[in-house]
């Protein structure tokens, strides 16, 4: 018997990944008072949108990805072709990307935020953890909503001043 990578067709995994951290994140800025915006079909442009005072305050890209996830040098562009549509602060939401990868953004005006961990759904961090491969991965839980709330509050105090 073959071990599969993921316990969903590999389609279903990366919409499910892809969604639910940017899905997160809106929930936690309308909480904060902000109005946001979220790519729906995480197709061409960016993934968030957020206005305060009817005024577009930031554009973010968010990267669910586990450790060891390479960011090609297309992938690289077309994120910051994506965020420098706009002239507004952009962000650059990552799970664990290395230094390495991070610094393909050095030279722009990109903020480049790190969450620290990947957001799973609650079945997929189990199978995960059967398999021993939950370095820096937890599960969406009230504890992860309240420690990613806390990163989102001061991004946006250190953009809004």
């Amino acid at each position: 018997m073959i071990k599969s990578k993921y316990p969903v067709p590999k389609t279903k995994y990366l919409q499910s990944i892809g969604k639910l951290l940017p899905h997160r994140i809106c929930q936690i800025l309308k909480e904060l008072g902000y109005k946001t915006w979220m790519n729906p079909n995480q197709g061409n442009g960016v993934d968030i949108k957020v206005w305060h005072n009817r005024r577009l305050v930031l554009v973010a890209e968010v990267l669910n990805w586990s450790v060891g996830s390479y960011l090609s040098e297309k992938r690289s562009r077309n994120i910051k072709n994506n965020l420098n549509q706009y002239s507004c602060p952009k962000v650059l939401i990552h799970t664990t990307l290395s230094n390495h990868e991070v610094e393909k953004f050095a030279d722009t005006d990109i903020i480049v935020f790190k969450i620290g961990y990947q957001l799973l759904p609650k079945y997929l961090y189990n199978f995960f953890r059967e398999k021993n491969q939950v370095q820096e991965r937890k599960y969406d839980s009230k504890e992860t909503r309240e420690d990613l709330k806390m990163k989102i509050q001061t991004l946006m105090e250190t953009i809004i001043h």
